[in-house]
């Protein structure tokens, strides 16, 4: 198999030099803009917000917004979103609303397949954050909305005032704890478990921890009612292991690990930290590992 890497490892000064250097832009740029203003073009009756906590891909940890204009065009638009933050108030303004052409064809329900919602992205660091209350102030050219997101250690919250131009139907978004493994062995036959029953040994043995995490509705993961990962199984012979441990040790040696297992027997196994690392080693794909920034 062909181990394909997306993002190379660096060293851990490199890493950390880089993430400060980061941090300092985001400082300095990202919350005192000088060019930091509403189109007046940007026209929108009313929008609504879908959010959640992010790990994987670039940016790392972060806050994702996705918001929708309530109302259908011919059209396809992108809101452009651009934020700042200073002390206790983040604001968020509708920079701009880029036209793109006419939708594509869809078939809806309703049989008019060719209306699509304007929508765009927008995304914040959480070490942007402390944990305090902030005042959110969504600004666009026709209205104006100050919501309330509180900053928890273990979530976030967020209250937006009874209005008719923004909702979300999402209160608190959960982010996963830092420092955690988690994934899965899948294979077929049951004559495979004592090979990943091995797998998940010895992992345990180059120094990562069985844990558990509260039942929160985490986005990249799930647990049972006590905190701790579920196995499944299907038919005629198929188990999928799951595994969930404190990452005491590098995710680097995990993958390492994982790749002799994968070599030896007949698993596939998929690995992840909640520091934004992946590895997935499939018998069908290939390996294909890409490490945090």
């Amino acid at each position: 198999m062909t181990v394909i890497t997306y993002k190379k490892k660096q060293k851990i000064t490199n890493m950390k030099t880089h993430q400060i250097i980061l941090l300092l832009a985001f400082t300095i740029f990202g919350c005192n803009k000088d060019n930091f203003t509403i189109n007046s073009e940007a026209s929108v009756e009313s929008l609504t917000m879908y959010w959640d906590h992010e790990v994987f891909g670039e940016g790392g940890k972060r806050l994702r917004f996705e918001l929708y204009e309530n109302k259908e065009f011919e059209n396809s638009f992108k809101l452009v979103f651009d934020y700042k933050i200073e002390g206790k108030n983040i604001t968020i303004i509708l920079a701009d609303k880029v036209d793109n052409g006419k939708c594509g064809k869809f078939p809806t329900p309703n049989g008019i397949d060719s209306l699509c919602r304007p929508k765009g992205n927008l995304f914040i660091p959480d070490n942007l954050l402390d944990e305090r209350d902030y005042s959110v102030i969504l600004k666009t050219y026709d209205f104006e909305i100050i919501s309330n997101l509180t900053v928890h250690e273990d979530k976030y919250d967020l209250q937006i005032p009874t209005n008719e131009n923004f909702s979300s139907s999402i209160a608190t978004v959960y982010p996963i704890p830092e420092n955690l493994l988690f994934g899965s062995v899948v294979f077929a036959g049951t004559e495979n478990t004592q090979q990943a029953i091995a797998f998940l040994e010895e992992l345990e043995a180059i120094g990562f921890v069985k844990t558990s995490v509260p039942n929160y509705p985490y986005r990249h993961l799930s647990v049972g009612e006590n905190g701790k990962p579920i196995d499944t199984h299907w038919d005629p012979d198929n188990h999928n292991m799951r595994l969930l441990l404190q990452m005491d040790s590098d995710f680097e040696k995990a993958f390492d690990l994982a790749k002799k297992h994968f070599s030896q027997a007949n698993l596939n196994i998929y690995l992840y930290s909640s520091n934004g690392d992946q590895a997935r080693l499939s018998k069908t794909d290939g390996i294909i590992v890409e490490y945090a920034e």
